[in-house]
């Protein structure tokens, strides 16, 4: 694929995404990157993004829209899996950072409750079906379908559970000069107290996991273990922190 097109990353809420978007952040000058993380106007701002000369990497929380599968930029994504997803968007909407959350987790303390969100059902399989309602969504019966069929338009996937390899990967095919793997925004870990419950939320999720760590997950195999690239700092940099070193001999 060409490294000269625009860079659009799908970022599935809790799934190593924030973690990547820094990355990013690296990797393009600000003046380089159109990040979106809401709704409102999305396609408008989508089609902006993607028709703007100067950005090459667009990045946020939202879904695969038709937008994005007719423009000729490369798509990525990370995928996790669901269960382990799930339980970490529960902890996290739990901690009620912000007014958003506080509001969606309003009468839901435990996983049961969390069930009644529309958020909490099969997130990556509304991301990759490209719907922006959630409740048209549920709706679909053949929501997993149109997922699955969307993998012929991502470029490169990876995978949450083999995140080294996966910005090994991404750093080879977007030429990157930084992929040095690190983990933030990481989600509180608690034991799974009713699976049965956690599967319901991923009736589609789970199948479309399995179906694409069969068809994207050998890919990465040739880049478990490989070394990092790390950016090195500017010459004059170098020469001060040289001098400094060698000062400090005597």
């Amino acid at each position: 694929m060409s490294k000269s097109k625009k860079l659009v990353f799908i970022h599935i809420p809790k799934t190593a995404g924030t973690s990547l978007r820094l990355l990013l952040e690296s990797n393009y000058p600000e003046a380089e990157r159109a990040a979106i993380y809401s709704h409102q106007d999305l396609d408008e701002n989508l089609t902006n993004a993607l028709a703007d000369p100067k950005i090459k990497c667009i990045y946020g929380h939202f879904p695969l829209r038709p937008v994005i599968i007719d423009s000729d930029a490369t798509v990525v994504t990370l995928l996790r899996e669901p269960i382990a997803r799930s339980i970490s968007h529960y902890n996290h909407y739990s901690k009620r950072m912000n007014e958003k959350h506080a509001k969606l987790m309003e009468g839901i303390e435990s996983p049961e409750d969390f069930t009644k969100l529309v958020q909490s059902n099969n997130r990556q399989t509304a991301f990759l079906s490209g719907y922006l309602n959630q409740k048209e969504f549920l709706k679909d019966s053949e929501v997993l379908n149109k997922a699955l069929a969307n993998f012929d338009r991502l470029d490169a996937v990876g995978f949450t559970a083999h995140y080294s390899a996966s910005i090994a990967y991404f750093g080879e095919v977007l030429d990157w000069k930084n992929t040095q793997a690190e983990h933030h925004n990481k989600g509180g870990s608690k034991p799974v107290s009713n699976p049965d419950i956690w599967a319901a939320m991923n009736e589609y999720d789970l199948p479309l996991y399995a179906a694409a760590l069969e068809r994207f997950a050998p890919t990465l195999e040739a880049y478990r273990g490989r070394k990092p690239r790390v950016p090195r700092d500017p010459l004059p940099e170098r020469i001060v922190n040289y001098l400094r070193a060698l000062s400090s001999k005597f």
